[in-house]
């Protein structure tokens, strides 16, 4: 849909100012936000990354948050240095873990996980 319509002009006056030579246009002042204008949208936009990271990620930021919590009761602690190489299991090796594992799994089981 076009919403701008052309205008044609009269044959009167001077080709090059077509007649307009004694119109004055006057812009309204507009106040800008300036820094913190800047600083708002900023924060507008970090939320929408956030948000569609979230909605992304979420179920494997889940997860991994359940098993960074569960870890140690489940395994030993030499288990988990033999694994990771540390006496604790790191949240961010869990959670690209994790989601290379939901990645495959609706790679190779698209039916059973995804939504219906």
């Amino acid at each position: 849909m076009i919403v701008a319509e052309p205008e044609i002009l009269p044959p009167g006056g001077d080709a090059e100012d077509a007649g307009f030579s004694g119109v004055r246009v006057r812009l309204a002042h507009v106040k800008s936000l300036g820094v913190a204008g800047a600083v708002l949208a900023l924060l507008t936009m970090a939320a929408a990354l956030s948000f569609g990271l979230l909605m992304l990620f979420g179920r494997s930021l889940l997860a991994a948050a359940a098993v960074y919590v569960f870890w140690p009761y489940l395994f030993s602690p030499t288990f988990t240095q033999w694994v990771f190489g540390a006496d604790r299991a790191p949240f961010l090796k869990l959670f690209v873990l994790l989601a290379l594992a939901g990645t495959l799994a609706k790679m190779l089981l698209p039916r059973s996980w995804s939504r219906r």
